[in-house]
């Protein structure tokens, strides 16, 4: 039973993220003219989601005999790394150009080849800008960096 110890503490942590998730969200200050569920909603409701499934961890960890070794814990930080870069890139860099790079480097970092890898990043995303801009008609960042590019 001691191993039901590593997710009720992923489950406290993710519980602690969800509740400053919502915190952030509750923070935007949104003009009247927004859509009607404006940009507080989303973040919200994955906080929502995020909470619930927390709370049904702590209570209910998994029975398997899973533990995070040296090496999956240095996989686990670096993605941590890899989110606080893609956060950082995410505007000067535009959603491509961050999404391709940090996709790549995840899927290299979770085995895949380093082509293989930085085609899949590549094909996915694009298709989620155009998924994004297109289909949800949400405005994603193009990026600083290549606005004379286009």
């Amino acid at each position: 039973m001691r191993f039901a110890m590593y997710d009720r503490i992923l489950a406290g942590i993710l519980l602690v993220l969800s509740g400053l998730i919502v915190w952030a969200a509750l923070q935007f200050d949104v003009p009247f003219q927004y859509e009607p569920l404006g940009p507080k909603a989303f973040p919200v409701i994955l906080g929502i989601l995020l909470t619930i499934f927390s709370v049904w961890l702590i209570i209910k960890p998994d029975k398997n005999s899973w533990y995070p070794t040296a090496d999956i814990m240095k996989k686990l930080l670096a993605g941590l790394v890899l989110m606080i870069a893609y956060a950082a890139l995410f505007e000067k860099a535009g959603f491509i150009l961050a999404t391709f790079l940090v996709g790549s480097v995840f899927s290299w970092l979770f085995g895949e080849t380093p082509k293989r890898a930085a085609v899949f990043a590549l094909i996915m995303s694009v298709i989620s800008y155009f998924l994004l801009t297109l289909l949800l008609q949400l405005n994603v960042p193009s990026g600083t960096w290549l606005a004379s590019v286009f």
